[in-house]
């Protein structure tokens, strides 16, 4: 088996009265983009976290590679844009959001590397701009990219980048450019979301593992392509010099 093949089997995580989700199973191949429709809210940040062995199962596993070692799962796994987890704050600078992402990367994230950051990818003058009012297109490709360059990543699951809004083909290309570096990404989105993109991408939904009982919440949608702690502070971007 591949070392960056995602495989989850009847993935259930308890919830205060039910489970946040249930049943869930899909295979995830290296070096392509899977995406997968899960409702919004708490059902799309408890799967994340169990596919990156953050949270206990009620039910089923998560495989990276055929190790379902949760200390495995967490190395090799980067969660971006988790809403209250790994999300950033919004009323950050764009300069900020990008030192803590490259001091996460454990990549230099001083202000002269923050700027040359910005400035090889022509948006040196957003930099000071609050995260929330850039455009959501940008803000999904930069996470992405930043969050791949995590020297223990083989699997990014990117969660929700349809609750920003703007066209899914944004992100499921951006998404797409960092499978095609031969990472494996998990694209976690509203079903209704998921079903758009097969239908405009022509590209047949994944093959669903079953669940050992009817999965009734969520339901999953899974399409595939295949492709060849904020510690700044916001007044002040916290990015050292």
């Amino acid at each position: 088996m591949n070392e960056r093949q995602v495989v989850a089997r009847d993935v259930s995580v308890r919830g205060t009265h039910e489970p946040f989700v249930s049943g869930i199973g899909f295979t995830a191949p290296a070096g392509a983009v899977t995406v997968v429709g899960v409702d919004p809210g708490v059902g799309q940040v408890a799967l994340a976290l169990a596919i990156g062995g953050r949270v206990d199962l009620l039910t089923g596993a998560v495989s990276i590679g055929g190790s379902t070692d949760r200390a495995q799962l967490q190395l090799r796994t980067r969660l971006v844009d988790v809403p209250d987890v790994t999300a950033p704050e919004d009323s950050f600078s764009l300069r900020a959001v990008v030192a803590e992402e490259l001091a996460l990367a454990e990549r230099p994230s001083s202000r002269r590397d923050v700027a040359a950051f910005l400035g090889d990818r022509g948006v040196s003058d957003l930099a000071s701009r609050r995260w929330e009012s850039l455009p959501t297109g940008l803000r999904t490709r930069l996470l992405l990219e930043l969050g791949s360059w995590h020297p223990q990543v083989r699997v990014i699951v990117l969660t929700g980048p349809d609750r920003h809004g703007g066209e899914p083909r944004e992100w499921f290309e951006a998404a797409r450019s960092v499978a095609d570096r031969g990472l494996t990404v998990v694209a976690l989105c509203a079903p209704a979301t998921a079903s758009a993109l097969s239908r405009s991408t022509g590209l047949p939904p994944a093959a669903i593992e079953p669940a050992t009982e009817p999965a009734t919440d969520p339901v999953v949608e899974p399409v595939v392509e295949p492709t060849t702690d904020p510690t700044t502070d916001p007044t002040t971007d916290g990015v050292p010099a």
